[in-house]
């Protein structure tokens, strides 16, 4: 019927539905796209989630951003192989995991974060995601204009490709991030009401 099922998987462990169940066991190894039919018979396509699948079914702390708005905000952004990114207001981690794709190894992803389970649970679902923690991202719990300005900082002024703020006031940060954003750098502020946008 259409009906996709997020389940990591486990040596040992059982996948139940109102419709039988499978052992993780069978699935386990297997190549992407095999078939399994489980007790009563019915038959699951199993396939590793697409980013947008993951993002959909992760632990959430906090409400995330959907596949189509990352999607517009990596592409608006500019966002390319090697680009140095600051992401403030990592949430569950949602937008991360883009900016990181784009990015690659060998760019830098500088993600703040003020609240410190808010953090804990986008370190898990990214490092989920990725089968372990991306060599190109740096995750800080602290405000943003302290991560770009204080002494521990380490960065530069200009030295900053692209910004992205996703918070409620993101202008109390623009003097900070005009320190940091390059010549020609972009900056997306994401926000939900026209009031924000107003005041950004």
């Amino acid at each position: 019927k259409g009906r996709m099922h997020t389940i990591v998987l486990g040596p040992g462990k059982q996948f139940h539905t109102h419709r039988g169940h499978l052992s993780h066991d069978d699935l386990i190894g297997m190549p992407d796209g095999s078939t399994i039919t489980n007790t009563a018979g019915v038959e699951y396509l199993a396939l590793r989630p697409l980013l947008a699948d993951y993002v959909m079914s992760m632990p959430r702390g906090a409400a995330v951003i959907y596949p189509k708005d990352a999607s517009q905000i990596v592409m608006m952004a500019d966002m390319f192989p090697g680009a140095v990114v600051v992401e403030a207001g990592v949430g569950s981690g949602a937008l991360t995991m883009s900016p990181l794709r784009a990015v690659g190894d060998h760019g830098r992803l500088y993600s703040s974060e003020r609240r410190d389970e808010f953090a804990q649970i986008a370190r898990a679902n990214v490092e989920a995601f990725f089968g372990a923690p991306h060599p190109a991202w740096q995750l800080t719990v602290a405000d943003l204009v302290e991560g770009l300005t204080g002494p521990d900082a380490g960065i530069g002024p200009a030295s900053i490709d692209r910004v992205v703020l996703d918070m409620l006031a993101p202008w109390e940060c623009l003097d900070a991030v005009a320190q940091v954003l390059l010549p020609g750098g972009v900056l997306i502020a994401y926000v939900d009401t026209a009031t924000q946008l107003s005041r950004v």
